[in-house]
């Protein structure tokens, strides 16, 4: 992989950090249903996150039935 120059390194961490300040919480969801293939792919970006020893520890859970929902926010 072709090494940048710390000019360059330092103009994109500027940016990562800009684009990082204009984000916002979100506690108003839309109530209307996500495809299965978005939360397909969701889940596959989920895990390749790092993690220590590439163990991939966790496990994901797609919960669609609003009364389960409401049971887990209890």
């Amino acid at each position: 992989m072709p090494r940048i120059s710390e000019e360059a390194m330092s103009e994109k961490a500027e940016s990562f950090y800009h684009h990082l300040k204009t984000r916002r919480t979100i506690r108003d969801f839309s109530p209307d249903p996500i495809p299965d293939s978005v939360l397909e792919h969701a889940l596959l970006a989920a895990g390749t996150a790092p993690n220590g020893a590439n163990l991939q520890p966790w496990h994901f859970v797609v919960v669609k039935d609003p009364a389960v929902k409401r049971e887990i926010r209890l």
